[in-house]
């Protein structure tokens, strides 16, 4: 812990919480009891919800009318798509731009976007919660963030393959630490549910995990699948099949997935570009 505050300390850019996302995750257990705060809670957010229209009068969801107000925007384009956006556009403060030294941020929210929406479509099929997921996938490589800003020029290139034990033994002997505990670290900081902080500390040993294993299984599938589309190698590899084994779910489920993620591709495509 005490490398991981040096880090913390010493870079330049800290990511900024994704300050919201606390106060709406509770709310995901009632939708219809809890529809008045949701909307209260988007609504105290002038910059969000400004950008939260405009997304969903775009072209993208075509509304015939406009949408003028959050309670309008999650009665008619749904309060799932609206927690997304909000998620989206919320978490994006995550990912400074323009990048500080040593990452590209761009491209590390592209595979982030991708893995939240992969690991959503997991978590459906699991019976777990979606929304959680698409969360934890969100932010499940933040603390690359800051590794990267504290020696630019001692992993490079490696920050955007997949993870493997040489690149994590790599990460320790640079940093004292991994990416997944400097994570981890952070959303203990911003004080997000205990789950997502540790399901990302363990997304690369999902059964470290214990009682949230499901959950870090679930981002370690959405992180596998995404770097499985240059990887493909990935989903035959024994860590996915353990991933698979302990959410008691089997390769035919890919093939599902895969089609989930080219139906959202144009939804998809569109929030990962930055800025927000």
């Amino acid at each position: 812990m005490d490398n991981i505050r040096k880090l913390l300390d010493q870079v330049e850019v800290l990511p900024l919480s994704p300050s919201l996302l606390p106060k709406l995750l509770p709310a995901l257990s009632d939708v219809d009891t809890n529809f008045d705060e949701v909307v209260r809670v988007i609504s105290m957010d002038q910059s969000l919800t400004a950008k939260l229209l405009q997304i969903c009068n775009s072209a993208f969801f075509g509304q015939t009318e406009p949408v003028s107000t959050v309670s309008e925007a999650v009665s008619r384009v749904g309060y799932q798509s609206v927690y997304l956006l909000v998620a989206t556009i919320n978490g994006s403060n995550c990912f400074p731009c323009p990048s500080p030294k040593g990452i590209d941020t761009g491209k590390l929210w592209r595979h982030s976007i991708t893995t939240a929406f992969n690991a959503k479509f997991v978590a459906e099929s699991a019976g777990l919660d979606g929304n959680l997921l698409f969360t934890a996938g969100l932010l499940h490589d933040i603390g690359k963030m800051v590794l990267a800003q504290a020696q630019p020029l001692a992993i490079g290139n490696a920050f955007y393959q997949p993870t493997s034990i040489a690149s994590t033994e790599r990460e320790v002997a640079v940093f004292g630490c991994g990416h997944a505990e400097v994570g981890a670290a952070l959303l203990e900081k911003w004080k997000l549910p205990a789950q997502l902080a540790i399901s990302i500390r363990h997304h690369h040993d999902p059964a470290s995990a214990l009682e949230f294993a499901p959950i870090a299984a679930c981002v370690q599938l959405g992180n596998q699948i995404t770097h499985s589309e240059l990887h493909p190698q990935l989903v035959a590899s024994p860590e996915f099949k353990s991933a698979l084994d302990q959410l008691q779910l089997d390769a035919g489920n890919v093939k599902r997935w895969q089609e989930k993620f080219r139906n959202s591709r144009d939804l998809i495509e569109s929030m990962s570009k930055l800025p927000l």
